[in-house]
């Protein structure tokens, strides 16, 4: 199977950082700094970074890497495969303790995401796709993991669907969608990426962020695992998201979904804009 090999070196990477992760989120007080964009960083998030960035660098040496917790001098630009690395997605709940926080790794080849996974640390879940080939779920252990073949729901019904909302940052204007659109009658508030995951799983029936301010980091692994599982992920103008741009900000938010009412879900994005 064509990119076997990343993504075999992606999922030990992930489940090395996980392991990192889980030894410092169970040892104890939990010390916090901030960013210079008043995003919290801790130890597991420094510690995890420089093993995948490790693993990736001794694997593929010619590839570039776009690592959230890492400098970004912009030569990843003149690369056409870039890894575009969440050490530890969804830092604020590990702080908090909620347990939903995962690790990111992607691979990008010309702006578009061919192999992904994402490590539900606390869950001993990895969640991983490739490009054309589907995608799947493997908890516990690698060796004798339990393997399961993915796919989103068939809610038709867009007044019945299961909404996945950022617990830690639910900001106005996500709130004020979906009084508008009454989609907060299903809204279910979970943390980082673990909502993409149950979308994918058809636990929920769409993930949406109104509010813009997410990074390639965030979408990349999670976007092609819902992608492979059947859903649809654009920005809230209806766009297909192209990586490894120059500046890895997702302006125009996210919309992902099984994709049965993505119109629509797109529709009520851009009428609030315009509000």
């Amino acid at each position: 199977m064509l990119y076997a090999r990343e993504q075999q070196v992606a999922a030990t990477a992930a489940r090395a950082a996980g392991a990192a992760i889980l030894q410092i989120y169970s040892s104890g007080p939990i010390a916090v700094d901030t960013k210079a964009d008043s995003s919290p960083v801790t130890d597991a998030d420094r510690a995890a970074n420089e093993l995948i960035v490790n693993h990736l660098s001794a694997a593929f040496p010619a590839d570039a890497i776009l690592s959230e917790e890492s400098p970004d001098d912009l030569g990843r630009l003149n690369s056409g495969r870039v890894w575009i690395v969440d050490p530890l997605d969804g830092t604020r709940d590990f702080v908090a303790r909620t347990g939903d926080f995962c690790v990111h790794i992607a691979l990008a080849v010309d702006g578009v995401p061919v192999v992904a996974v994402v490590f539900h640390v606390v869950e001993n879940t990895l969640f991983a796709a490739t490009r054309g080939h589907g995608a799947f779920r493997e908890i516990g252990n690698a060796a004798g993991a339990e393997r399961t073949a993915l796919r989103v729901s068939n809610q038709r019904a867009i007044s019945a669907f299961r909404v996945g909302v950022s617990r830690t940052n639910p900001r106005p204007a996500m709130r004020a969608f979906l009084d508008d659109t009454g989609l907060g009658r299903g809204a279910v508030f979970i943390g980082a990426s673990v909502k993409w995951m149950r979308l994918a799983q058809g636990e929920l029936d769409a993930v949406v962020n109104v509010d813009g301010g997410e990074h390639e980091w965030d979408t990349c692994a999670p976007e092609l695992i819902v992608r492979e599982a059947g859903g649809i992920v654009t920005d809230c103008d209806g766009h297909a998201f192209v990586y490894n741009q120059r500046d890895a900000v997702h302006s125009r938010g996210s919309i992902a979904s099984n994709g049965i009412c993505h119109a629509q879900l797109v529709e009520w994005a851009r009428r609030k804009e315009a509000l």
